[in-house]
């Protein structure tokens, strides 16, 4: 007989019989918990050792009432009232129950959900073993864990006033040291820090190991961020030190997160929560520190998650939502039209419309960047294939993530684009933004000579706002360096910056590359600007990112090559007219 056939034909009570005869066999206590009749099934052999008098109680709620310890019955409470819910698919849990003499029994109650035919939750199964005071702690550090966290925390809760600290800490990159030195020395490692955290420790305070190299350090009363801070800063210290007393056989840091009263909530789920949160980005913050938990800075987080979902259902829905606009690339010398940049534009069903600064990050971080990359180069490259009609020597400017060049195969793809499109390489200029990455990952410096080899063009981008080192631009063989906004606005500012810029130019120049300045917007910005000899210029006086028909309609069409005559009255100041070049 299949097996579900079997299970879906067994009622209640002949489980139970399987479980009384399990309980031949084992020291723990069996029961079956029947969330959708609220009814629990306990084998026999609990009414000899705890407060029951039968072992079948209906309403269960009632029952355990008279069953678990008076504190943590809400605990008990919550946590079903989770899988009755769906939030959780188990019951894992110490906490205290009366034994026939109404003493205290510290049980460890786990329990797994099992559904019916239709899919609800039916059952809850399980086991309940009793616990002494050892067993109740850690083996490895002999600390309490999760469970006692849980239970010590949520009688706090219940108060109306919980005065105190909660303090998170994680080793950094422990799976690094575990895969360097073995499993053992991880071990020891985790004892070493356990001692160490218990030596910094003030009376009141409460220690637990919650998961993997995780520890929380609990504290009750009137404390101080600065005292917290000064507490953290002396666990670092003491490692340190005992770090050089082993002749530093081995070196570890740690990182904190800190959550302190008023706690941002009352549940024990969503205060863990919050408190993994602050570690974590106290990791990505650079590791070795402490974080304060920040609802602002949370709700960020959450806000970039909810913006990754959305993003990834769009993308996933054949793009919805997302499309290119074009923004000119003129000539210095007479204003003509050379190329444009394809940039990429997001009206969310749910945002609306959304700057690139806000979603292209996210994607980055994702990797959502690699299929949105493809559908940007293949839009891109067909366009650019239109636009040739009009000046054969267009080139498309087309912007390329470190995170698609590291991977995926995103050079193999835009040979295809080009074939399919007809397309010359040389009518490419892929945009990378200058990095260190450009110096120190061999990847990345492989994937440049590969575009040098295709007959692509590499324009470095934002150029003034972070690497900035010439000699590589070099090494790279790039052919365009685009000057950022923020470093033409200083050179405006700045007699010092704008001789700067000039012998940038000039060095870029000096070395076979060409320059772009990006973000020109007034008549008085390139007046001056152009006196640097830049190559070609783009920005707001001359055209603002448009969907390509608009391009075509506004900048090509019946002509093909037109330049700009200046302002014209534009509402904004800022745009001028194309005319057909004298």
């Amino acid at each position: 007989m299949d097996k579900k056939l079997l299970l879906s034909t067994t009622d209640n009570k002949q489980i139970m019989e399987v479980f009384q005869a399990l309980n031949q066999t084992s020291d723990d206590y069996f029961f079956i918990l029947d969330i959708k009749e609220d009814s629990c099934f306990f084998c026999d052999r609990v009414l000899e050792r705890f407060h029951l008098s039968s072992d079948f109680i209906c309403p269960a709620g009632e029952g355990l009432r008279e069953l678990v310890a008076e504190e943590d019955f809400p605990l008990l409470l919550e946590d079903l009232r989770r899988i009755r819910t769906g939030e959780k698919k188990y019951h894992d849990m110490e906490y205290r129950w009366y034994g026939k003499d109404m003493e205290i029994i510290w049980i460890h109650c786990r329990g797994t959900v099992i559904y019916d035919g239709g899919g609800s939750i039916r059952l809850l199964v399980g086991s309940i073993s009793e616990v002494n005071g050892e067993e109740k702690r850690d083996r490895l550090t002999g600390l309490h864990g999760e469970s006692r966290f849980a239970l010590d925390l949520g009688r706090l809760l219940q108060k109306e006033q919980s005065i105190g600290f909660l303090l998170l800490l994680g080793v950094d990159d422990f799976k690094e040291i575990n895969e360097k030195y073995g499993i053992e020395s991880g071990n020891v490692l985790l004892r070493e820090l356990a001692d160490i955290i218990r030596e910094c420790m003030q009376p009141g305070m409460q220690l637990y190991r919650l998961v993997a190299d995780e520890f929380v350090l609990f504290g009750q009363g009137n404390v101080s961020r600065g005292q917290v801070t000064e507490l953290f800063e002396k666990i670092r210290r003491n490692i340190f030190r005992h770090i050089e007393e082993e002749d530093y056989r081995s070196f570890y840091t740690v990182s904190g997160g800190l959550l302190q009263s008023p706690y941002p909530s009352g549940d024990y789920g969503e205060l863990v929560k919050y408190l993994e949160f602050a570690l974590n980005e106290a990791k990505r913050r650079g590791k070795n520190g402490l974080v304060v938990f920040s609802r602002e800075d949370y709700d960020d987080y959450v806000g970039r998650l909810e913006i990754k979902e959305e993003l990834r259902k769009a993308i996933f829905n054949d793009y919805e939502g997302f499309s290119l606009h074009y923004q000119p690339i003129v000539d210095a010398k007479n204003y003509e039209i050379r190329g444009a940049e394809a940039l990429l534009r997001w009206e969310s069903s749910k945002y609306g419309k959304m700057p690139p600064g806000d979603f292209i990050p996210v994607m980055e971080e994702s990797g959502l960047i690699i299929p949105m990359g493809s559908y940007v180069m293949e839009e891109a490259v067909r366009c650019c294939c239109r636009l040739k009609k009009f000046i054969p020597a267009f080139h498309m400017n087309i912007n390329l993530s470190y995170v698609q060049l590291k991977k995926s195969d995103v050079l193999q793809e835009l040979r295809i684009h080009l074939g399919v499109a007809e397309v010359c390489p040389e009518n490419i200029m892929l945009e990378i933004t200058e990095s260190g990455y450009i110096e120190t990952d061999p990847a990345f410096r492989k994937a440049m000579e590969e575009i040098c080899g295709q007959k692509l063009r590499l324009a470095i981008d934002d150029f003034g706002t972070g690497y900035s080192n010439l000699r590589y631009l070099k090494d790279l063989r790039a052919d365009m360096i685009k000057i950022d906004r923020s470093f033409a606005v200083k050179a405006l500012e700045s007699e010092y910056d704008y001789t700067l810029l000039g012998h940038i130019i000039e060095m870029a120049h000096s070395i076979g590359l060409q320059v772009c300045l990006e973000g020109v917007e007034t008549e008085e910005e390139l007046v001056r600007l152009q006196r640097l000899s830049p190559d070609y210029i783009q920005g707001f006086l001359f055209g603002r990112p448009v969907p390509e028909t608009e391009f075509v309609e506004k900048y090509l069409k019946n002509s093909v090559n037109k330049a700009w005559q200046g302002p014209d009255g534009a509402e904004d100041g800022s745009q001028g007219t194309w005319g057909e070049m004298k």
